[in-house]
């Protein structure tokens, strides 16, 4: 055996992981950042790169069905797929309810009967640990009765380094107040993603600025005397795929739009019949439905999505091929500016892979991970703050793989 591999085992017997209250941990959203950006775009994420050269990162980071958003952001958090905590796209009807979810509504997103099972900042609270949450889905909302120690209402127009700054806030606080776990949105690389596709200048210019906001980040735990006791796990929650001109499928073309609700359109589209059984309105439309789009009843879709399970999911799903979108006509004249990129498609795709770094004390040096999904990261971001994990659908696979050592529980 190598001395330096001798010389590095006798290390860790020495010098243990930073477990929960002692350390922080921060969980960085990275909207859309594409697993591959790393590479594809290496001059600018020599951060990124570097943290994940010096601790874990995925090959790819699986989504769960759709890749959108909203649904993955609280599957992250949860440990649940969409069909199981109810979010189950951007926007949505619940039938129980009688109403629509709509992301970009304040009164949906700080509504707590929106959102099921438990997420992380629940958990921590429960156990006496402090959270801090810099935008986060969810995160507005009183979940089984709590919120995060510390949050702020989601507010597009903050900058990159405007919301580093913030979380640095909260960290600078004295240490009976200062937040243990915390989170950190940024979304401009999603943004530039959907309005430039992947492959542009402007997606590569979002990139570097996500890049310098964690070496900002970085400089100001360090400032602080926490960078050596700080844990950071680096996700998105989904990649991002071209969608060529002209690549739009219009409803109106093969269904009668007056015998049907309308859940949500985009990339899929949920139908429910106005009168009749779903299974009578499917044999009426599927003569028409063109090539690039699929339709199912729910209890159709491909087992492998997990998105059956919940009755937010509607009768009728129609979904759309890599690169195609569906609107109605009605709703493409609406549109203030074409989209040349767009996600929510299935997560097998390649496109669709997601980005995974952990870096900081509890965890392993230089390993890179086959991909795996993400309802995995909730029982981490746990076993890293010493909290016992509210029932998950994960498990502790990723626990075992990207940490030293066991965490005490």
């Amino acid at each position: 055996m190598p001395l330096r591999r001798i010389l590095f085992g006798l290390l860790l017997l020495f010098v243990a992981p930073v477990w929960g209250t002692d350390s922080t941990l921060i969980l960085v959203s990275l909207d859309g950042f594409r697993w591959d950006y790393l590479e594809k775009y290496r001059a600018e994420t020599p951060c990124l790169r570097q943290l994940a050269a010096d601790g874990v990162r995925a090959e790819h980071l699986i989504s769960c069905f759709p890749s959108s958003t909203f649904p993955n952001h609280y599957s992250i958090v949860t440990g649940l797929r969409p069909e199981h905590h109810g979010i189950i796209y951007n926007s949505f009807y619940d039938p129980a309810l009688d109403a629509v979810f709509n992301y970009k509504q304040p009164e949906c997103t700080i509504d707590g009967r929106w959102w099921g099972g438990e997420p992380v900042w629940v958990t921590a609270g429960k156990q006496g640990v402090r959270s801090a949450c810099w935008f986060w889905p969810g995160s507005e909302a009183e979940i089984a009765g709590a919120r995060p120690t510390y949050y702020q209402a989601f507010d597009g127009s903050v900058t990159c380094a405007q919301r580093v700054d913030g979380l640095l806030g909260w960290l600078s606080l004295p240490a009976d107040q200062r937040p243990t776990f915390c989170t950190l949105y940024l979304d401009v690389v999603d943004h530039a993603g959907h309005d430039y596709g992947p492959d542009a200048p402007e997606t590569a210019a979002a990139v570097r600025d996500v890049d310098a906001a964690m070496e900002r980040l970085g400089t100001g735990l360090a400032a602080r005397g926490l960078r050596d006791t700080t844990n950071l796990v680096i996700i998105s929650d989904h990649g991002m795929t071209s969608v060529p001109d002209g690549h739009v499928l219009f409803l109106d073309d093969f269904v009668d739009l007056t015998i049907v609700k309308i859940d949500y359109l985009g990339v899929q589209v949920g139908l429910r019949p106005v009168v009749g059984p779903p299974g009578a309105l499917k044999a009426r439309i599927m003569p028409a439905v063109p090539a690039h789009a699929h339709l199912y009843l729910r209890e159709e879709i491909p087992e492998r999505l997990h998105f059956r399970d919940n009755p937010r999911i509607p009768p009728l799903v129609i979904l759309a091929d890599e690169g195609w979108e569906i609107a109605t006509r009605a709703s493409f004249e609406k549109r203030t500016k074409p989209e040349h990129g767009d996600h929510g498609y299935d997560p097998a795709l390649p496109s669709m892979g997601a980005t995974f770094i952990a870096s900081g004390p509890v965890f392993r040096h230089g390993v890179v991970l086959p991909p795996f999904e993400n309802i995995h990261i909730y029982n981490l971001l746990c076993a890293v703050l010493g909290l016992r994990p509210a029932p998950n659908d994960g498990d502790d696979r990723l626990v075992h793989a990207a940490l030293l050592t066991p965490p005490p529980r």
